[in-house]
């Protein structure tokens, strides 16, 4: 007895390897163009980063998420490897001024962050007024900027209606 082609299961484990090893040549490419080797590690966090493409994730939740499918990479790993997409500029870190670090897929368009201290919460906004303003403010100075960052903190509306408490401190 034969089993119809498209109802082979053989054949949807074919096309699902065939889409996994084209987005794998496609992480490939773009880690060689960073001037990375594309090692095992660096692609499952880079291709981790890209399916959570607008979540801020600190290194320890990237290592759970990761050995959640039992990938058995240590976190020593996992912040070496985020190192190197940073400093591949593949991935962007922000560090919010209360000890905690979180990375995100750095898709090369600017924008800031609000970031609620009793929940954690982080949000990403991008307002046009205040990208001129800081423009205008480096040229008045005829100051070359490579750089920028622009954190807001306070607490979200879901923390105020709770009346949560701070659980951060901020030092400035």
């Amino acid at each position: 007895m034969t089993t119809p082609l498209n109802a082979s299961p053989s054949l949807a484990a074919l096309r699902h390897a065939v889409l996994v090893s084209t987005k794998s040549m496609n992480t490939h490419r773009i880690l060689e163009r960073a001037g990375l080797r594309p090692t095992f590690p660096r692609v499952l966090v880079l291709e981790f980063f890209q399916a959570h493409a607008h979540e801020h994730l600190a290194a320890e939740a990237v290592y759970v998420r990761l050995n959640e499918d039992s990938r058995n990479m240590s976190l020593a790993t996992v912040y070496r490897v985020l190192a190197q997409l940073v400093d591949g500029r593949l991935l962007s870190n922000v560090a919010f001024g209360d000890g905690r670090t979180v990375y995100e897929l750095n898709d090369g368009n600017p924008h800031d962050h609000i970031v609620c201290n009793a929940c954690g919460g982080v949000h990403e906004f991008f307002d046009a007024e205040i990208e001129a303003r800081q423009q205008a403010v480096a040229e008045q100075f005829e100051f070359a900027v490579s750089g920028r960052r622009l954190v807001l903190f306070g607490l979200c509306v879901n923390c105020r209606k709770s009346s949560a408490s701070v659980r951060r401190t901020i030092r400035k």
